[in-house]
């Protein structure tokens, strides 16, 4: 197959590359794109009561035409990317010499900020990601430990870093909540609230995850240029030009646009 595409058109590179089959024996779908790996599996392939169980990281694939549900995505972040976030992570350790510790924290809430709101949603189900998020969080901790030459827990509790700029602390970003020990759980006998450990820093009382999955994003997209398309029809039916201003067009900070009448 190689051979057969001109090389002075396309090439085929088959070291990163794999097949996906789809046979009676296996119903999935498998590819990875734009750092998502994507496992496809169709409705006719999957019983009713899997199929109806919607869930984080899963999205429901429908016909544009039909509007009926054919398929659904299971996301996760694919390893290329994950190694590219541990490298960064490294870098940051590694350029902060004598760095202050607000430039060091200030580096790791940016690309802490920039995996999650690009993956989002991809990141509850790569358990590969949640433990590296884990072990570069304490890095990051132990390099700031290193510049007081001290490593000692009671001279860096969980406020230290935490806590925001305003009120002293380092306003340190946390998709780990490591600070909360798994030996700790111990004490959720003791309470009606009870103590989580840090799997469940991403979600809130509910168990619903934080972070706006992509798939809620695509749906108010929808609706947005759905109203767009009703106010230019209206207008075209009333005989009159249709020029929308540009502050007509309300962007949010997603960089989703919301027509505003």
């Amino acid at each position: 197959m190689k051979n057969r595409l001109p090389r002075s058109i396309t090439t085929l590179e088959w070291e990163n590359s794999f097949v996906s089959v789809y046979s009676k024996d296996n119903p999935n779908l498998l590819f990875s794109m734009c750092g998502f790996e994507v496992r496809i599996l169709p409705k006719i392939r999957t019983p009713q009561e899997a199929f109806s169980n919607a869930r984080d990281g899963v999205w429901n694939l429908q016909n544009e035409q039909t509007k009926e549900l054919t398929a659904i995505a299971f996301l996760r972040v694919d390893d290329e990317h994950m190694q590219a976030f541990e490298n960064r992570v490294r870098q940051i350790l590694m350029s902060s010499g004598s760095t202050t510790f607000t430039k060091v924290v200030n580096k790791w809430n940016t690309a802490l900020i920039g995996l999650m709101t690009y993956f989002r949603e991809a990141t509850v189900h790569t358990r590969e990601l949640l433990d590296l998020l884990v072990k570069c969080e304490n890095k990051i901790q132990t390099r700031i430990k290193i510049g007081l030459n001290s490593k000692m827990p009671s001279r860096f509790p969980p406020v230290v870093f935490y806590t925001p700029k305003e009120i002293g602390g380092l306003g340190m970003l946390s998709m780990g909540h490591i600070l909360i020990p798994q030996s700790d759980l111990r004490y959720s006998q003791q309470t009606d609230v009870g103590v989580t450990h840090f799997r469940s820093g991403m979600s809130h009382d509910e168990d619903q995850i934080c972070i706006v999955p992509w798939e809620s994003e695509f749906i108010d997209s929808q609706r947005a240029w759905a109203e767009f398309a009703l106010k230019r029809q209206e207008a075209l039916l009333q005989n009159r030009r249709f020029h929308p201003l540009v502050n007509s067009i309300h962007f949010s900070p997603k960089g989703l646009a919301t027509f505003v009448t």
